[in-house]
């Protein structure tokens, strides 16, 4: 774990110029195994089917080079800084980024349906947090960078239930009770399974047995269960845009596990892939990832070109998940699109800190 950190840097980083050509070679000799075997070259079952899960994250063909990046980062990330929680809950996150906004003069506007850039104020520089599918409508792109983006493609589809339990989930194995985030997949928990559920589910299939990731904060955040009820949510790969209702798939593979775990049910909902689509128009199909995580749009999202965060327009940058390093909740994709916004300015109106988000 020497180098996890030239590891992580790399992986977050632009990805057109490595921060570490050191950290690139390394990653380049570990890819092939986990990239071409479930699980790579870890000896035990045990030890594939772990990392197989957490490759899963990439949300698309099992085994693949970019499901191997993914296990690489989270990995490292996990034998370091771990996979924390918001306390308070996720939307904690977006209290900081609004204080921080107000703090340095800004204002937030929410409810507001923006379908051209002529709805936005007079402006000298737009950074665009959307999709491309969703980007081509509201801009005025020139007809060559308009079919470079129609060449994006979105890959398989979340759904997800949210719980509401009365006291701890009922896990077979204890262990897991102290465990925040939880991969189940298949009726053994095999890498293979996982591999064949994952492939099949990114080829527009059904599958009996999903993955599914399921998150308990009140087991690293106690204070998230109140009088004894705890919020638990989970969300399953199914296919692009599929319809169905998940909870009940998901509270059976959660009844599998943990026994009992319907009795502690008090409420629950549920967002097919079709609906959070259209609840986000980001999420394409349902797909959180913004995009089909291949190893082509893992290094060249949204377009190949050398800076992808800059759009034809005049001062028109694009800041998704839809960019490099892509998607998860570290806010790199807005970062480095601020700072190459910035680049562009005269040095008298760089009046903003461009300092890496801490946290």
């Amino acid at each position: 774990m020497e180098r996890s950190a030239d590891v992580v840097d790399l992986m977050l980083s632009t990805q057109r110029t490595p921060p570490n050509p050191t950290a690139l070679a390394l990653l380049a000799t570990r890819l092939p195994a986990h990239a071409l075997r479930a699980g790579g070259d870890l000896r035990t079952e045990v030890a594939r089917a772990l990392l197989t899960g957490v490759a899963a994250h990439g949300i698309g063909r099992l085994p693949s080079p970019a499901s191997a990046a993914v296990a690489l980062l989270l990995g490292h990330l996990a034998h370091t800084t771990g996979w924390p929680v918001p306390r308070g809950g996720s939307g904690a996150v977006a209290a900081v980024v609004d204080r921080q906004i107000e703090r340095l003069g800004g204002r937030i506007h929410t409810g507001v349906r923006v379908n051209s850039l002529n709805d936005l104020p007079t402006r000298r520089l737009t950074l665009l947090d959307v999709s491309p599918r969703e980007l081509a409508p509201i801009a005025p792109l020139p007809a060559g960078y308009l079919r470079a983006l129609s060449r994006y493609r979105y890959g398989p589809g979340a759904a997800k239930a949210d719980f509401l339990v009365e006291g701890a989930i009922p896990w077979t194995d204890p262990c897991l009770s102290h465990a925040a985030t939880i991969h189940l997949g298949g009726t053994r928990g095999t890498a293979q399974e996982l591999a064949h559920a994952e492939t099949a589910t990114a080829r527009g299939l059904s599958v009996r047995h999903p993955y599914i990731i399921v998150v308990d904060p009140a087991a690293a955040d106690p204070a998230r269960a109140v009088r004894g009820r705890r919020p638990v949510w989970a969300y399953a790969h199914v296919p692009h845009g599929d319809p169905r209702d998940p909870p009940p798939t998901i509270r059976a593979a959660l009844e599998a596990h943990a026994p009992g775990f319907t009795d502690t049910v008090i409420a629950e909902r549920g967002m097919s892939a079709a609906q959070l689509g259209a609840y986000n128009a980001n999420y394409v199909g349902g797909d959180i990832a913004s995009g089909a995580m291949t190893l082509w749009q893992t290094l060249a999202r949204p377009v190949p070109r050398r800076n992808p965060y800059r759009t034809p327009l005049p001062g028109t940058w694009l800041c998704s998940s839809a960019t490099p390093p892509g998607p998860s909740v570290h806010g790199m994709c807005g970062y480095y699109a601020a700072r190459a916004a910035l680049a562009t300015w005269p040095e008298a109106d760089r009046t903003v800190s461009a300092h890496p988000p801490e946290g």
